[in-house]
């Protein structure tokens, strides 16, 4: 996408600037060609944001399934010293704090994966907004520059017809 944005900048930069206006001139095929390339780009970047959402959700998953094993792993321990009432206690008062810390580590796993996601989502729309203005200002400068030629030409006419309307009278 970057280069795409790239050869914009190109095109600008390689376009007719028209004198006192802040105007230039480009090719419109090639800045065709360029918004068409984009337009294919952008599935791009929307596949890398749900490989991201697949890559938070495979961490979600892993964090679930390792508080699970901890949480079973706690049982068996509680449940191999039955034998004694204060042992027992104990082992149960143990797997409620794994239990919870297995909980609190998958939350913020969790949280952690979340932010990693908006982060990347927030990059990527910040990305193509500001490749939205860039299309955007271009496809103005051309509308204008075009609306200017069609104007001097019809200004050029007008004068023309004028000149041949005095030269018929004299």
């Amino acid at each position: 996408m970057l280069s795409l944005i790239d050869e914009l900048e190109h095109l600008l930069r390689n376009g007719i600037h028209v004198p006192a206006s802040g105007k230039v001139v480009v090719d419109e095929n090639a800045m065709r060609q360029v918004l068409e390339q984009m337009k294919e780009a952008v599935p791009d970047e929307v596949r890398m944001a749900q490989r991201i959402a697949a890559e938070r959700d495979r961490i979600l998953n892993d964090a679930r399934a390792q508080a699970r094993r901890m949480i079973e792993e706690a049982q068996a321990q509680a449940e191999a010293r039955v034998e004694e009432q204060a042992i027992v206690q104990a082992a149960r008062q143990r797997a409620r704090e794994i239990q919870a810390e297995a909980e609190q580590r998958a939350a913020g796993l969790r949280a952690d994966a979340n932010s990693y996601v908006m982060g990347q989502l927030g990059a990527l729309e910040s990305r193509l907004q500001r490749l939205l203005r860039e299309v955007q200002a271009g496809q103005r400068s051309l509308a204008q520059s075009s609306a200017e030629a069609r104007s001097a030409t019809g200004a050029a006419r007008e004068a023309e017809r004028q000149a041949s309307e005095a030269g018929g009278r004299s």
